[in-house]
Parts: C-alpha cells; sequence; structure tokens
C-alpha cells in the first residue's frame, strides 16, 4: 500500500506548488498558484530591503521557474544548484553568492544543499516546498546559520492552505 500511497502523496505536493508542475509543462504563470504569489510577495519585501535569500524545493523541476520569478523581482539572475551540479561548481556557486555585491538569490534542491555549504549572506531562508522530514529542513536552514552569522536568519516555509501539506503536517 505504502508503494501506491507515496507516489500520490508527491503528485498532490506538486499540485501544491503549482498545477505546471503537475501537469509537466514549462511554462509557470505566477498567478496560477497561490505559493508562487506568496513567494512574489516575500520576495519583493526582501529585494526592497536590500537583503538576500535561500530558496530551498525538493524539485528539480521548480528550480528554473523559482529562479525566473526570482530574477523578476530582484531585477538580475541568481544562483542555482541541484544534485547535478559538479562539487568544483558548487564551491563556484557558493563563493560568488557570498561574495559582497554577489547574486541576491539563491534557489537550491534540498537535498544537494544539504551539507557542506555556508551561505551566511542570506538573511532569509524560504522552503518553497515541504520535505516532511524536519530534520533534512533543519539541516538546509543551517546553511544560514553557520559559524560567523551576525544576523538575525528569518525562516519561512510555505504550505498550501486546506490542502494534504497542510494535513501531513497537523
Amino acid at each position: 500500500r505504502l508503494s501506491l500511497v507515496l507516489p500520490i502523496l508527491g503528485r498532490l505536493k506538486q499540485i501544491c506548488n503549482h498545477p505546471a508542475q503537475y501537469r509537466g509543462e514549462s511554462w509557470f504563470e505566477a498567478g496560477a498558484s497561490g505559493k508562487f504569489e506568496q513567494l512574489r510577495h516575500l520576495a519583493r519585501r526582501i529585494a526592497a530591503a536590500g537583503e538576500c535569500c535561500l530558496v530551498f524545493t525538493q524539485y528539480r523541476s521548480m528550480i528554473e521557474p523559482l529562479h525566473e520569478l526570482l530574477a523578476e523581482i530582484f531585477g538580475a539572475p541568481g544562483l542555482t544548484l541541484h544534485g547535478g551540479t559538479p562539487i568544483a561548481e558548487r564551491q563556484r556557486l557558493v563563493s560568488a553568492f557570498q561574495a559582497p555585491g554577489g547574486p541576491r538569490f539563491f534557489v537550491l534542491s534540498l537535498k544537494a544543499a544539504g551539507t557542506g555549504l555556508t551561505l551566511t549572506r542570506a538573511r532569509h531562508v524560504i522552503h518553497f516546498d515541504r520535505w516532511w522530514n524536519p530534520a533534512v529542513e533543519a539541516q538546509a536552514t543551517d546553511r544560514a546559520h553557520r559559524i560567523g552569522q551576525k544576523k538575525t536568519v528569518y525562516v519561512m516555509k510555505m504550505i498550501a492552505s486546506g490542502s494534504i501539506e497542510e494535513r501531513v503536517l497537523a
């Protein structure tokens, strides 16, 4: 039974992220997803404050749509990292993000960002979709909570209200 239920839960999570993800489409209209609209609102506040953020997603297929939305809001491209990113490239991306005046946002897959990254330039951590394992989420959040972090770090976890995400959280 579990082998039947888990894929269904995964598809329901994709619908919560954006209907286009569930349908396998490449065009993600921001207005078609409550999460995209909420992320737009949060990102505008972060951009207006001149601050940086990390956005974590469980799905590699969400990285590019999230990057496009954030690039529009921040007025410049950010960085992306996923499991297929080579180790040498990961180090270059981290250095670029940490550098003063570097990109202001970083979209990362939750698994790829789990260990070894120090991203203390970010003051905001956004979990776009939940992993449903608090330890994994905490490990990702800790990328911004490292030795040398001198600012308060704000962590936001996005949940589609009235959805499977909300029920699993409860």
